[in-house]
């Protein structure tokens, strides 16, 4: 009878043990993979904490400054770009539906080009850039920068606490220069690294065209290595003929043909918030267009506007073309 009873004893025992060794396992395996894709990761003891080098305060005192962040803030708050109640308060472009081509030509571009760090602004809402993997599984860290504080208040209190590298800060794309991230965890402290892609969607038609030269100047500058803009065409025609797919460099001119009946320096003299239809190939940005790695419409199924998608990888010409913005439309 005592032999019964031990193997009995031994038998439980065993079994308990199994269900410890199983339930173990499986709860390691779940925080290993939640870790793995970024997200909910702030009380591993392994996570790696990610925080901006700069802050955007040194023009908070300038009224320029303080004009456009409240401009921008009006807007937020009262929907004036008609932006989707349940979706979207930066606009129908916003949408899910509006930047379904951008969603879909940055998955292939993150993709072949290996983007694992993203400045992006003004970010907005965000009520679209999480729908791509790429962005919220990113390897390292996902940037979002607005002149609305409305916005930045809104984006860190939904976003801030859980996404561990998603970062939400106050930033004047005009004013200020884009900042540098660094990096560190229980081995290693990575400083000062420039972000891989700046975004700046539909942006720079809602700024007076010396800010987005000022803009545009400061996204070149940043030491990145692509940047990803909105453009109209000067026809107001998307053309098949001036249209590159990523890693087909088909055949483009250097410039559109139709810059020369454009003259964005008086139609680009708007009060910050309103809207022209910018061009950054023709006078005064003056971005060749055959060195685009990207040229497609940003609005295929939402066809309420016609501007395109354009990336740039920033070299040493756009650089040189930069430094001569002092000098455009005086």
């Amino acid at each position: 009878m005592c032999r019964i009873n031990l193997l009995i004893l031994l038998a439980v025992l065993f079994f308990n043990i199994s269900i410890l060794i199983w339930y173990h396992f499986n709860n390691c395996h779940s925080i290993k993979k939640i870790t793995q894709i970024g997200i909910f990761d702030r009380s591993s003891a392994n996570s790696t904490v990610y925080y901006l080098d700069t802050q955007c305060k040194s023009n908070l005192n300038d009224s320029s400054t303080i004009n456009r962040a409240k401009e921008f803030n009006i807007i937020f708050d009262t929907r004036r770009w008609n932006g989707n109640k349940k979706e979207s308060r930066s606009g129908p472009g916003s949408t899910l539906e509006g930047a379904f081509d951008w969603i879909k030509h940055l998955q292939t571009f993150f993709q072949y080009y290996h983007i694992r760090s993203v400045a992006d602004i003004p970010c907005g809402d965000v009520s679209w850039q999480f729908s791509i993997q790429e962005i919220n599984t990113i390897e390292q860290v996902y940037f979002g920068g607005d002149i609305s504080t409305h916005v930045i208040q809104r984006n860190k209190k939904l976003y801030g606490t859980m996404h561990y590298n998603k970062l939400f800060q106050y930033w004047d794309l005009v004013s200020c220069s884009i900042p540098t991230f660094s990096y560190k965890n229980s081995t290693h402290i990575i400083q000062n690294n420039s972000f891989d892609l700046i975004i700046v969607r539909d942006a720079l038609q809602h700024m007076h065209i010396q800010n987005g030269l000022k803009a545009v100047r400061n996204v070149i500058r940043s030491g990145a290595k692509y940047f990803a803009l909105s453009s109209y065409p000067p026809n107001q025609i998307f053309s098949p003929n001036t249209s590159r797919s990523i890693n087909k460099m088909e055949p483009l001119p250097r410039k559109p043909f139709e810059c020369e009946i454009r003259n964005y320096c008086k139609t680009g003299a708007i009060k910050d918030g309103d809207f022209y239809e910018n061009n950054i190939n023709c006078y005064p940005f003056n971005f060749p267009l055959d060195k685009a790695i990207l040229v497609k419409p940003s609005h295929t199924k939402f066809m309420t506007e016609y501007d395109e998608i354009h990336i740039y990888k920033i070299d040493d010409e756009l650089k040189h073309i930069v430094e001569q913005y002092d000098n455009a439309c005086i």
